[in-house]
């Protein structure tokens, strides 16, 4: 509209003598709007209409320039903004991507930390198995010792109570004074093996005897008492190696207590070791999906703002266009108009 009153006050120096030139205006001052100044045009005097000519021209080109630039300008701008987009778009779908991956990544990580924890568990149950087992190993070797001590003092009892009394009869059966030691020794013997052994042990029922038979009888009581004492003998042996093998057997169950419990105990430390990493793993994959999150959020509403400007510029730019086309077209035939006018005038 400034260019339109511009071209008013440069035309408004045409002479009088151009009424034919004033009558055109006229007519195009009623087919366009923003021509409404040219009626001034019908009183301007003096005036010379080639420099009018010049100066619309002037002008005319002054607007096709600005609206080229402006077209440059626009072709720049959008070009850029286009590219911004496509930039926004390429980083949110690489943005999107990530979080899939990394939360493919997080659900793997949950998973084997499950596993791990679940592995940790059954080798805490191990550890505790085997602590519960060496306990009872270590209580029931006690017992065992226990009683093969109590046995072996039993055996040892009747050992040395057989050896006192064997020697003794014998002596009293062969001896020639034999009865009187049979009366005599036998009875305190006797007394001896029942407190030492009990009233009712065995031996000391047996040796009791003696006390009451003949010599024949005492001889056969004799044999039966050497044969105990073999026995006796042959088991404290037995004792002694049943109490050897039950120690290489509780040493040997022992150890292999230790291996397991230094085996289980390395593959505890290593699972801990995994489940503190992967925690950790854990821990910085949430950090960086809290970080994609915010992103993407961000990259969205600046997508849509940056789309939003562009369409804003767009429509913008159009009507810009579209007016200064119009005033361009306008110009151009007032320009037309006035050349005529003036090339006619040179005729």
């Amino acid at each position: 509209m400034k260019a339109i009153l511009i071209l008013g006050l440069l035309v408004f120096g045409i002479t009088a003598e151009s009424l034919f030139c004033l009558r055109k205006l006229k007519q195009l001052k009623q087919s366009t709007l923003n021509f409404t100044f040219l009626l001034d045009l019908e009183l301007s005097q003096g005036g010379k209409v080639s420099e009018v000519v010049s100066l619309v021209g002037d002008l005319l080109e002054q607007m096709k320039r600005d609206q080229l630039n402006d077209d440059l300008e626009y072709a720049h701008r959008t070009t850029t903004l286009g590219l911004d987009i496509e930039w926004l778009i390429i980083v949110l779908r690489n943005l999107t991507k990530e979080r899939q991956d990394k939360n493919n990544q997080l659900s793997e990580l949950n998973q084997i930390l499950v596993g791990l924890q679940l592995q940790l568990d059954a080798l805490t149950e191990q550890l505790n198995i085997l602590n519960g087992k060496e306990e009872q190993l270590r209580q029931t070797r006690a017992q065992e010792a226990a009683s093969y001590q109590a046995r072996q003092e039993n055996n040892s009892k009747v050992l040395a109570a057989l050896n006192e009394i064997i020697p003794k009869l014998q002596v009293a059966v062969f001896d020639q004074e034999g009865k009187s030691l049979l009366q005599t020794e036998q009875f305190e013997i006797v007394e001896k093996i029942k407190r030492e052994l009990g009233h009712n042990h065995p031996v000391a029922i047996m040796v009791a005897l003696t006390t009451k038979f003949d010599v024949s009888t005492v001889k056969r009581i004799i044999d039966k008492l050497e044969h105990i004492r073999n026995a006796v003998i042959s088991l404290m042996k037995q004792e002694d190696e049943q109490e050897t093998q039950s120690q290489i057997t509780f040493q040997t169950t022992l150890q292999e207590i230790a291996e397991l419990r230094e085996r289980f105990s390395k593959d505890f430390e290593v699972t801990s070791q995994l489940i503190k990493k992967r925690t950790n793993d854990k821990v910085l994959l949430e950090k960086r999906l809290t970080i994609i999150n915010r992103d993407l959020s961000l990259t969205e509403q600046l997508l849509i703002q940056t789309r939003e400007y562009k369409e804003q510029y767009d429509a913008a730019y159009a009507v810009r266009k579209g007016k200064r086309i119009s005033e361009i077209k306008t110009v151009q035939q007032a320009y037309d108009l006035v050349d005529n006018h003036a090339k006619k005038h040179k005729q």
